[in-house]
């Protein structure tokens, strides 16, 4: 990155040397605002975790459940809309986050959306915590990270809150079957 580009390096390194949820209370505690992207050794996937002012704003891994799935799945909005918005958005000339046309389109309450958003954040920051070996880098950003200015409608989730719903789908998850 070149100087005033908005963003930094601020530290990389191994998953083994830090546990993920160990970096993430540093970042969490200094107010940071950045990406941290992460890459599992294992299988190669790819996740980053976007923050600002120490709350987690955004988290995407490759291959995760979609947020229009997820508002699917959710019976917030139906399939052929979802169809609808996504041609929408890739043919317009400037793009808009899927959740923000649903909305414009009158198919999604602005509450159904943040709801969507918010499991689709907890479900990949669990993802990318549960990866015992990898790489990651934070970069800071002296602005918003991406997700914050590419949405009108955010959500902020508390670091807190996410760690310990990460914990409780890798106990239930390791639970043998029917003993939750």
């Amino acid at each position: 990155m070149s100087p005033g580009s908005g963003s930094a390096l601020v530290f990389a390194g191994r998953l083994e040397a830090i546990p993920l949820a160990d970096l993430l209370q540093v970042i969490a505690a200094g107010r940071n605002s950045g990406v941290l992207w992460v890459q599992d050794e294992a299988s190669g996937a790819t996740g980053e975790i976007e923050l600002r002012d120490g709350r987690v704003v955004g988290a995407r891994v490759s291959a995760a459940e979609t947020l229009g799935a997820i508002l699917v799945r959710r019976s917030a909005v139906r399939p052929e809309r979802v169809g609808e918005a996504l041609r929408h958005q890739s043919a317009a000339a400037r793009w808009k986050p899927l959740g923000q046309l649903l909305i414009e389109m009158g198919e999604l309450e602005p509450a159904a959306l943040r709801r969507g958003l918010s499991e689709q954040i907890a479900q990949n920051t669990a993802t990318i915590m549960g990866w015992p070996r990898g790489v990651f880098r934070f970069r800071v950003h002296e602005d918003e990270p991406p997700a914050a200015r590419a949405a009108a409608h955010t959500v902020a989730l508390e670091l807190h809150a996410l760690v310990l719903e990460a914990a409780r789908l890798a106990d239930e998850a390791a639970a043998p079957a029917g003993v939750h």
